[in-house]
């Protein structure tokens, strides 16, 4: 059975979260906006292909705990409001968002695990990652051309090489990242998105395969490639910094 605990109390919480939350926020709602407008799946607006703001979710939860997941819900209702929806809508909708991050959030503190991606052979791997960046502009060309094969193998490259990382590396480090930070995140937040687009009927439900398999394959790619990036650059700095949330909230 997993056990967590959850710091409620406020012990050990400064200005400085509330500030990286505030920060966090802004930047996410600036993506998440921008990533919408650039790459739409139609007809559905707020939907991106190529979610740019899915990528910094998981980090950000993995890095500042609930304060993180928070940054998320904000920055999709923020941008669903800009896009014109109503606030009952998007209040729900913006859960995707927030359990993106807190789902993986709520795996790694249950079982132990450190978000940082430990390196054995750093060379390598940082080749990789410049690979991962390639595929990731390689994606948003693809969409933006709507080249739907080119699309696909992109996203395909981006798990190979994710899985090459897992075997030059520490496996269950970088296994649960792909598992669990890449696939079970994208598919929950698409589970909660598009279930509430069609729960409030801005949908139909004959379409909800088609923008539910575009909302998680565009945050799979994301996370796969530049999810990866930020979190084997950022994590180990951020780890032994001071905003650094080693629980849920401190």
């Amino acid at each position: 059975m997993l056990k967590t605990s959850f710091n409620t109390s406020g012990a050990g919480i400064t200005w400085r979260q509330p500030v990286v939350f505030i920060v966090a926020t802004v930047i996410c709602t600036v993506l998440a906006i921008w990533a919408v407008v650039l790459a739409p799946v139609a007809p559905v607006p707020g939907v991106s292909g190529l979610y740019i703001a899915a990528a910094i979710y998981v980090p950000l939860a993995l890095w500042f705990g609930v304060w993180g997941c928070l940054a998320g819900y904000l920055s999709c209702a923020f941008m669903g409001l800009y896009l014109g929806y109503s606030l009952p809508f998007v209040l729900v909708w913006a859960l995707a968002d927030f359990f993106e991050g807190f789902v993986p959030l709520l795996i790694y503190r249950s079982l132990k695990i450190k978000p940082a991606l430990e390196l054995r052979r750093q060379k390598l791997t940082y080749g990789l990652n410049m690979l991962l960046g390639l595929d990731l502009v390689g994606s948003a060309i693809a969409l933006i051309l709507s080249l739907t094969s080119v699309f696909v193998a992109t996203f395909i490259v981006g798990i190979a090489l994710l899985i090459v990382q897992a075997s030059i590396e520490d496996r269950k480090t970088w296994i649960t990242w792909l598992i669990v930070g890449v696939f079970v995140a994208s598919i929950v937040s698409g589970v909660f998105g598009v279930g509430a687009l069609v729960a409030f009927g801005n949908i139909h439900l004959s379409i909800f395969s088609t923008v539910f398999f575009g909302w998680v394959f565009g945050d799979i790619i994301v996370l796969a490639t530049l999810g990866t990036i930020l979190t084997v650059a950022l994590t180990p700095i951020i780890i032994k910094s001071r905003v650094y949330v080693r629980r849920f909230f401190s």
